[in-house]
């Protein structure tokens, strides 16, 4: 009996190292990844609160931040909208009908992105993205001068053009 009990006290303390190992490969590919991008912080959050990105390669990483980058940018052209139906200024309903235009030119482009990650074209994923980056900065562009942009569209920009660029960082790992 106590030769068992003292063969899975050596298994436990033997395994224990290959457990962090392998968590710190995977944190160490998040860093490298998220090290490279220019809002660090989305992608932090985007490849570690996610659930799915415990265990996963770069692929799957890839994945999930298509998918969030889709999500997000649903998420903004429905704020987008909502904007526009609630704005009387004809300026702001001007702006927000471009930026609308933007964000769904972004959707869009969007799309395409699970096939060719799954036909691993990845120049076509690298090309796309870089089209598709460039709309929420399109979209923060006309707000240079007053009215300014709201705080909440911003904060959705900035968002999809972080997940946007983490899919830029992420093509060079596949």
């Amino acid at each position: 009996m106590a030769h068992s009990y003292n063969f899975a006290i050596f298994m436990i303390v033997s395994l224990l190292p290959i457990s962090f190992t392998l968590t710190s490969v995977k944190a160490d590919l998040i860093d490298e990844i998220c090290s490279k991008t220019v809002i660090k912080d989305v992608c932090y959050y985007a490849l570690r609160e996610d659930p799915r990105s415990k265990g996963a390669n770069p692929e799957g990483l890839m994945t999930i931040v298509i998918d969030l980058s889709q999500k997000n940018a649903t998420f903004t052209c429905n704020l987008v909208s909502t904007l526009l139906k609630e704005t009387i200024d004809p300026k702001l309903k001007t702006r927000y009908t471009l930026c609308l235009e933007n964000f769904n030119n972004a959707s869009n482009i969007l799309e395409k992105f699970p096939n060719l990650l799954k036909s691993k074209d990845y120049y076509g994923l690298s090309a796309n993205a870089t089209a598709a980056i460039r709309e929420p900065s399109a979209c923060d562009n006309i707000f240079l001068e007053p009215p300014v942009e709201v705080p909440e569209l911003r904060e959705a920009s900035d968002n999809l053009r972080g997940l946007i660029d983490v899919i830029l960082v992420l093509v060079g790992f596949l």
